[in-house]
């Protein structure tokens, strides 16, 4: 079965290698010739985080944001497209196109029962797509990483779309995408409805749960004294909210400092002033509430468990309904 699911999806195998070598090929010559520009404009010396005064001048840095900005995000854009492309046109016509034109029936009648025929289709399209997708990920991540605080990394892992390409998100997004499509070409029997369905689905589902990993994940609360000149978003992270605590810890509800901000700002013209109003109503310190950026890797674990999750219950439908097919 394993050789009979080859030969149906040769030209789906060999799309996938086509990809993976054009692919692999252009990030490799984009990263080479960035690292060429670093070099030549002693740009080198600028990427590393707290490297110092960058000697670079400043046109060269404008010449880097200007011709590698928009790289940068295409080869961020691809990868948070390809789950959606892996569920499209490998998911979805896996079992719908067979259903379409009646060829199910010949492996149907086969010693072969429908659960090894199914899991054998399943095999051999999804394992190709993941290993291009990880591949492929891989390598425009070691480009972007070598941009250092130049590049996209600069701006933390929760960013939206350095959240969509980085560690198993993205696996966990073409498990989904490709149970979807396999789920709903089952069900429906049609292969363009299966390609249309599955893409409107998968794509309200990410907007929907976009985020929803993130509050699992502990938080930490940064604090300093009202006045204080205290970066508290330094160390990055993802912002989850912010107030003030009153002289026993304890924050300050949102309707109270309102008001409070409404009445200093109403009665005072300096900083210096507002803080002392602040300070004579009560409140003692500032505070903002951020998921730090080295629990990044558990906002994905998440992810991918969501992601995963749904679609091992997408192939149990697949499944049930292959078993019902005639």
């Amino acid at each position: 079965m394993i050789w009979a699911a080859f030969r149906l999806q040769r030209l789906q195998l060999l799309t996938l290698l086509g990809l993976l070598v054009a692919g692999s090929v252009t990030v490799v010559l984009l990263r080479s010739t960035m690292v060429d520009f670093f070099t030549s404009t002693r740009l080198i010396e600028c990427v590393a985080p707290n490297a110092g005064p960058c000697p670079a001048s400043p046109e060269d840095l404008d010449a880097f944001a200007a011709n590698w900005g928009d790289l940068f995000l295409v080869g961020r854009v691809v990868i948070v497209l390809l789950p959606a492309l892996v569920g499209v046109f490998i998911g979805a016509p896996l079992f719908a196109q067979e259903l379409e034109q009646g060829t199910h029936v010949l492996a149907f009648t086969q010693s072969v029962s429908r659960t090894r025929w199914m899991l054998s289709k399943l095999v051999v399209a999804l394992v190709p797509a993941l290993v291009v997708l990880v591949v492929l990920q891989y390598l425009v991540w070691w480009w972007l990483d070598a941009a250092g605080v130049l590049g996209p990394h600069a701006n933390g892992s929760f960013h939206v779309l350095n959240f969509g390409v980085e560690h198993v998100s993205p696996v966990g997004y073409a498990l989904f995408a490709f149970a979807l499509g396999t789920f709903a070409g089952a069900v429906s029997r049609r292969t363009l409805v299966a390609m249309t369905a599955g893409l409107g689905v998968f794509v309200a589902a990410r907007f929907a749960l976009f985020g929803l990993a993130n509050r699992w994940v502990p938080r930490e609360r940064r604090d300093a004294p009202v006045g204080a000149d205290a970066d508290l978003s330094q160390g990055g992270g993802l912002w989850v909210g912010s107030g003030w605590l009153d002289t026993a810890g304890q924050q300050v509800s949102p309707d109270r400092a309102a008001a409070l901000t409404r009445t200093c700002k109403g009665g005072t013209e300096t900083q210096e002033a507002y803080t002392a109003c602040l300070q004579q109503s009560g409140v003692a310190r500032r505070y903002v509430i951020t998921i730090p950026e080295s629990s990044a890797w558990l906002a994905h674990v998440y992810d991918f468990a969501v992601f995963g999750g749904l679609a091992v219950l997408l192939l149990a439908g697949t499944a049930w309904a292959l078993r019902r097919q005639s």
